[in-house]
C-alpha cells in the first residue's frame, strides 16, 4: 500500500478509513479552489459522445493493491474506490495502466511476492470475464481490444525496488507484459533518489541504475521518472536510447518549489527526448492554494503523532477543509495540460490521474472518478481543443510513446552493437 505522509503526496492512499469514515466524508461539502465553471449542456453531452468515439487510456490506476486491501469485484458497480466497470462505461474509459504496487519499506522477497500477488489477481480478471477485461503487451493490443469493445488492464510497476541487483527480473516483467518501471517511489532506493526523501544517495541515478536504463531499453520497457530527483531525471533523459514518461506528475509552474511536480526545464527535457507528460489529477499537484492547505494539515498529523487514516486524523482534514479548499477542479487540470502544450507541444502531454491512489479527499471536485473524463474533455473543448488534440492527449500521445520505445529495442536487439 503506498504511504506517504511527507510533503504533501504523501498521496493519502484512504484504503484503511472505516465505512463510517468515509460516510462521514460524503456527508461534508468540501469547498474547491476554484469554484468549477458550470459546463453548458451541449458542451457536455458533445464531450460524452467524443469520450465514447475516441480511445481514453489512464496511464496511473492503482487499482490493483487497492482490491488486494479491500477486496470487491469490479467488474460490477462496487462501493468503495474509484475504478469499476460501471463507472468506466460511463466515462467512456478503454485502457488503464493497472499499477502493480511495491513498497519502498520492503525488501526484495516481499515485494516480489506482493507483485506476484497483484500480477495474479490482474491476470485473473481478464481470465474470468473475457468478455469486458483484456492484458495488453503493446499499443496494437490496446487499439485491437478498443475495436473489439474490450477493457486494457496493461501492466506497469511503481517502483524498482523488486529489481534488487538483479538485472534478470526485468525480464521477467518483461515476458509478464509490463508496459512500465517508475523506477522509484517515496523512498531512494538502488536504481534512483527520489524526490520525496531527503537523503539523495546517488545524487541522480546509480550506476546500477544506469544499467537498469539500458536493459529496458533493451528490453522496451518504458522508463518512468515520476518519482525520480531532477537530477535522475536529467541523467535519464540524457542515458536513454529511447523516450521517457511521466505517469502521473503535473507542472512545477503552478506549485513553486514542489520537487514532485515537473519544472518546465525537465518538462522540456521529455519532450526534447520524444517522451511524454502524464498529467496527475491530486488536487495538491494542481493548485498552490490546496497545495499549501494540505502542508497544514500534514504538518498537524506530524506535531500531533495522529495519523491520516485514523478516524480523528480525518476529521481534522474535513473540518479544516470547511474554510480552507482542499479540492481543485477540472479547469485547473486543464491549466496543467495548456501550460504543457504551450511549452512542449501538443505530442507530449496525456493523463495519469492516480484514481484509486489519491483517495476521495485529494481528487477534484467535480472528478471523483472514472466516469469524470468526459468532465475534462468538456474542459478542453471549451479551450479549443479539436477532436483529434483531445485523443492525443487522452491516448494518442503514450501510445506512441510506447510504440517508439519497443521499436528502439527492436533495433537494439537487431544490432551487435548497443
Amino acid at each position: 500500500m503506498k504511504k506517504y505522509l511527507k510533503n504533501i503526496r504523501n498521496t493519502l492512499s484512504i484504503r484503511k478509513l472505516s465505512i463510517i469514515i468515509v460516510t462521514t466524508f460524503l456527508i461534508y461539502l468540501t469547498p474547491s479552489c476554484n469554484t468549477p465553471d458550470k459546463s453548458n449542456e451541449v458542451l457536455l453531452a458533445q464531450a460524452q459522445q467524443i469520450s465514447k468515439e475516441i480511445l481514453i487510456l489512464d496511464s496511473h490506476i492503482d487499482w490493483p493493491s487497492r482490491l488486494l486491501d479491500e477486496p470487491e469485484d469490479i467488474s460490477q458497480e462496487i462501493t468503495q474506490g474509484d475504478f469499476d466497470m460501471v463507472r468506466v462505461n460511463k466515462g467512456g474509459f478503454d485502457a488503464a495502466l493497472s499499477v502493480i504496487y511495491a513498497s519502498p519499506d520492503s525488501g526484495v522477497d516481499e515485494n516480489r511476492a506482493y507483485v506476484d500477488s497483484q500480477l495474479n489477481m490482474v491476470v485473473g480478471y481478464a481470465n474470468r470475464y473475457p468478455d469486458q477485461f483484456a492484458l495488453a503487451k503493446n499499443p496494437n493490443d490496446i487499439l485491437q481490444n478498443f475495436k473489439q469493445n474490450l477493457f486494457s488492464i496493461p501492466l506497469c510497476l511503481e517502483n524498482g525496488a523488486p529489481i534488487g541487483d538483479d538485472l534478470s527480473y526485468l525480464k521477467y516483467l518483461k515476458e509478464k507484459g509490463f508496459a512500465y518501471i517508475t523506477i522509484t517511489h517515496s523512498k531512494s532506493n538502488q536504481i534512483s533518489d527520489s524526490n520525496f526523501d531527503t537523503n539523495r544517495i546517488w545524487q541522480g541515478l546509480s550506476p546500477f541504475g544506469l544499467e537498469v536504463i539500458k536493459e529496458m531499453n533493451r528490453l522496451g520497457i518504458m522508463i518512468d521518472i515520476s518519482h525520480s530527483t531532477d537530477s535522475a531525471v536529467f541523467q535519464a533523459v540524457r542515458h536513454s536510447k529511447a523516450p521517457i514518461i511521466a505517469s502521473h506528475s503535473s507542472c512545477r509552474y503552478f506549485v513553486q518549489g514542489y520537487e514532485r511536480n515537473l519544472s518546465d526545464t525537465l518538462i522540456k527535457a521529455i519532450a526534447h527526448k520524444s517522451g511524454v507528460v502524464m498529467v496527475s489529477l491530486a488536487s495538491s499537484f494542481l493548485d498552490s492554494l490546496c497545495h499549501q492547505n494540505w502542508n497544514y494539515i500534514f504538518n498537524w498529523y506530524d506535531s500531533t503523532g495522529i495519523s491520516y487514516h485514523s478516524e480523528e486524523g480525518v476529521e481534522f482534514a474535513l473540518k479544516y477543509g470547511e474554510t480552507h479548499p482542499l479540492k481543485s477542479n477540472a479547469k485547473k487540470l486543464a491549466d496543467h495540460i495548456d501550460h504543457i502544450v504551450q511549452i512542449a507541444g501538443i505530442d507530449h502531454v496525456g493523463i495519469g490521474t492516480d484514481y484509486d491512489g489519491i483517495g476521495p479527499l485529494l481528487q477534484p471536485a467535480d472528478m471523483p472518478d472514472v466516469s469524470s473524463y468526459p468532465v475534462l474533455v468538456a474542459e478542453l473543448l471549451k479551450r479549443g481543443y479539436t477532436k483529434e488534440e483531445i485523443e492525443k492527449i487522452m491516448s494518442g500521445n503514450f501510445l506512441r510513446v510506447w510504440h517508439e520505445v519497443l521499436e528502439i529495442s527492436d533495433s537494439m536487439n537487431n544490432s551487435s552493437v548497443y
